[in-house]
């Protein structure tokens, strides 16, 4: 069934797009954390574990944000994502564009709202003439059995993998460096910059004091990319929060590019508004359709 992979491809473009654990580039404002209050920016006397140590502890309150990402990705080619997530509980509203996703639906970009397990694509009006007339395609994961629980794996993987994660990777490489002062976005930022080895970090046990599971969960993750060695670089604000993250490695199927831009923090859950049901096609509908088709 044509939906059956085109959305099989919506769905991987959307998990890659929520790889949060990446860094960052982006045209995202560095708005202040909601209900943050005024923390006090690191001395300039401080050490960079010290000064990381108060990002970990910052980035650690906050439980959704904006983010504005372009990520280079093997086999998948340049995502676009921009929007918001929530990590606890899993949540987005995303707009994802990438040309292969273009190509499939005939659109330049796609709308992806998540909410727990169920996820809602917007196909376009392309893909509206073959839906019925309707937009919106659901699909809930777990109906999915094994093909959906691992799609639900790399969300959660993914969800717990946010910022605080992100600047613990760079602190576990030991060889952290503060470059210097430099503006993002007109946003004053301290930069920071440190090269991760993965291997190394997954023989020694990781960092004493870190989150050791997130953690561990990323290194196997890029091990399993054939990923050996990143270079990281982390821009703070005076609020001790990541204002733009910035990874690179060569992995076995090419390399890869990562840059995010995180605003707007809060600890609020992010509300998800599903789609009009009557513009909504349910996906398991569409693969009943479909094998009832195939034994009619």
């Amino acid at each position: 069934m044509r939906y059956t992979r085109t959305f099989c491809l919506a769905a991987a473009i959307s998990a890659a797009a929520f790889g949060l654990t990446a860094c960052g580039a982006g045209a995202g404002s560095t708005k202040s954390a909601s209900g943050s209050g005024s923390p006090v920016a690191a001395p300039s006397t401080a050490t960079v574990a010290q000064a990381m140590a108060l990002v970990t502890k910052q980035a650690t309150n906050y439980t959704s944000m904006k983010m504005t990402m372009s990520e280079v990705a093997p086999k998948i080619g340049t995502i676009t994502t921009s929007g918001s997530v929530c990590t606890r509980p899993l949540a987005m509203d995303l707009t994802v564009s990438n040309p292969q996703l273009a190509q499939a639906l005939g659109v330049g970009s796609m709308q992806v709202l998540m909410s727990d397990d169920v996820m809602y694509m917007d196909m376009g009006s392309k893909g509206a003439q073959e839906l019925g007339g309707k937009h919106w395609l659901k699909m809930s994961l777990a109906s999915l059995g094994t093909e959906g629980q691992a799609l639900t794996n790399v969300m959660n993987q993914s969800s717990d993998q946010g910022p605080a994660t992100t600047v613990q990777l760079l602190t576990s490489s030991g060889d952290v460096k503060r470059v210097g002062q430099e503006t993002v976005d007109g946003v004053p930022t301290t930069h920071y910059s440190g090269v991760v080895d993965t291997k190394k970090l997954l023989a020694q046990g990781v960092l004493p004091g870190s989150d050791d599971a997130e953690l561990k969960t990323l290194l196997k993750q890029q091990a399993g990319l054939g990923l050996t060695t990143e270079d990281v670089d982390l821009w703070v604000n005076a609020q001790n929060l990541p204002v733009r993250a910035h990874e690179t490695a060569q992995t076995s199927a090419g390399p890869l590019d990562v840059t995010v831009d995180y605003s707007d923090f809060s600890s609020s859950p992010l509300q998800i508004t599903p789609p009009p049901a009557a513009d909504t096609v349910d996906f398991s509908q569409l693969i009943k359709q479909e094998q009832q088709g195939q034994t009619g």
